[in-house]
C-alpha cells in the first residue's frame, strides 16, 4: 500500500489503524531548533477528539501524544519527529467482517487488497485524522507568527449563518458546540443534531476557511499552484467531497468587471475574489476556501446502538486547519530555493 505520505519539503508519513494499539505520525523534514513540546500537538488533538459534546461520539479517547524522537530539550533536532497515540475505548465486536458498510471504503478496500482490518474501518477510519493534527501542529511551529488559520461551520443541513464573520480566531469559534459561530445558527443546529442522532441519520455541511498573514510568494505557477496544493490537502480528508477558492461556484458566473474588482489598499494588480492567490501564488492577502463535508455515512440501526457522529463538520475543522498549515509550510521551505 502506497500513498500514506504528504509534502515535498515538510513531509507527514501517517500510520495506524482505527482499532489498532495506535496510530501516529512521522514528520520528516522539520528544521533544526524550533521549540515544540508535547503540549502543542496535545492542545491540538483536544480539538478533535470524540466525546467533546452531546453532539459527537461518544467514543472516549484522551488522545494523548508521546513524542518517540526527533525533540530534545523542548527542541526540535532536524531528525524524523515520531509521534504516537494510543487507542483505549476500541470496541471491535461492533463490527462484523462480512458486512460491507454503505458510503463507507468497506467494499473498496475488500476488493482492492483482498486482506483487510474490518474493525471500526481500519485505515480508512476518521482516527487516522489524528496524523494530520499531529503534523498541522508541527507545521504552525515553523510558520511566521503572522499567519493565523481559522476553520468555522459556516452551515450545517439547512442551517446557515446569517453573516460570514471577518476576524475570528479559534477560541471565537471552539465556543460553539456546533464551531458555527453565531449563536442563534448554533442552537438550532444543536437542536437538528440531537433529533438525527436519536433517529440514526446524519447531515454533511459547508466549512469556511480564512488564512491570515501568508506571506506573498508561496507556492509556484504551474503544477505546484498554492490553490491546488491546498485543494489536494484538503481534499484527501475522507469527509470532503468537495473544496472551492472563495465560493467560486456562485462567483464564476459573474461579469469579469466585478469578479476582478481591486483590493483596496493593496498593491495594483491585486484582485479581490482571488482570494489571496494569483497565478498560482500567494499575494499576502486572505485566502478564503470553502469545504464542502459530506454526511456521515453510517446511518440506521448501528447509528443509533453505536458511538456515531450524527454530522462530522465539528471534528473535521481542526484538520482542514492542519493541513492548510502543513501545505504552506511546506510551501514555504521550499520557497528557499526560488532566488538567491
Amino acid at each position: 500500500m502506497r500513498g500514506n505520505s504528504f509534502g515535498n519539503f515538510l513531509v507527514l508519513t501517517s500510520f495506524g489503524e482505527s482499532h489498532g494499539p495506535a496510530v501516529g505520525a512521522v514528520i520528516d523534514g522539520c528544521p533544526a531548533g524550533v521549540a515544540l513540546s508535547a503540549e502543542h500537538i496535545d492542545a491540538a488533538l483536544a480539538r478533535r477528539r470524540p466525546g467533546q459534546s452531546i453532539i459527537t461520539s461518544g467514543r472516549r479517547e484522551d488522545d494523548h501524544c508521546e513524542i518517540l524522537s526527533g525533540v530534545y530539550e523542548g527542541r526540535t533536532l532536524g531528525t524524523p519527529i515520531a509521534v504516537v497515540v494510543r487507542s483505549r475505548d476500541a470496541r471491535s465486536g461492533d463490527y462484523d467482517p462480512n458486512v460491507f458498510r454503505i458510503g463507507h471504503a468497506d467494499r473498496a478496500w475488500e476488493d482492492k487488497f483482498v486482506h483487510r482490518d474490518h474493525r471500526g474501518g481500519g485505515r480508512a477510519s476518521g482516527r487516522e485524522t489524528i496524523a494530520r493534527v499531529i503534523g498541522g501542529a508541527i507545521a504552525e511551529r515553523i510558520l511566521p507568527e503572522s499567519v493565523k488559520i481559522v476553520a468555522f461551520a459556516r452551515q450545517i443541513g439547512h442551517v446557515a449563518l446569517k453573516a460570514t464573520p471577518k476576524e475570528l480566531t479559534r477560541a471565537d469559534v471552539d465556543a460553539f458546540p456546533t464551531r458555527c459561530p453565531e449563536r442563534m445558527a448554533d442552537a438550532a443546529i444543536t437542536e437538528e443534531l440531537l433529533r438525527l442522532k436519536e433517529q440514526g441519520d446524519s447531515i454533511g455541511g459547508i466549512v469556511e476557511l480564512h488564512i491570515d498573514g501568508v506571506p506573498s510568494g508561496l507556492g509556484e505557477p504551474v503544477f505546484r499552484k498554492a490553490k491546488s496544493r491546498l485543494s489536494d490537502g484538503i481534499m484527501s480528508i475522507g469527509a470532503v467531497s468537495g473544496v472551492s477558492l472563495g465560493d467560486a461556484f456562485t462567483e464564476s458566473l459573474l461579469p469579469g468587471s466585478e469578479f476582478h474588482r481591486p483590493v483596496a489598499n493593496a498593491p495594483s494588480g491585486t484582485a479581490e475574489r482571488s482570494y489571496g492567490i494569483q497565478g498560482g501564488i500567494t499575494s499576502g492577502q486572505r485566502i478564503i476556501m470553502r469545504v464542502a463535508i459530506k454526511p456521515v455515512s453510517t446511518t440506521g440501526t448501528m447509528a443509533r446502538e453505536g458511538r456515531h457522529d450524527p454530522c462530522i463538520v465539528p471534528r473535521v475543522i481542526p484538520v482542514i486547519e492542519s493541513m492548510a498549515a502543513l501545505i504552506l509550510a511546506d510551501l514555504q521551505l521550499a520557497a528557499r530555493l526560488d532566488n538567491i
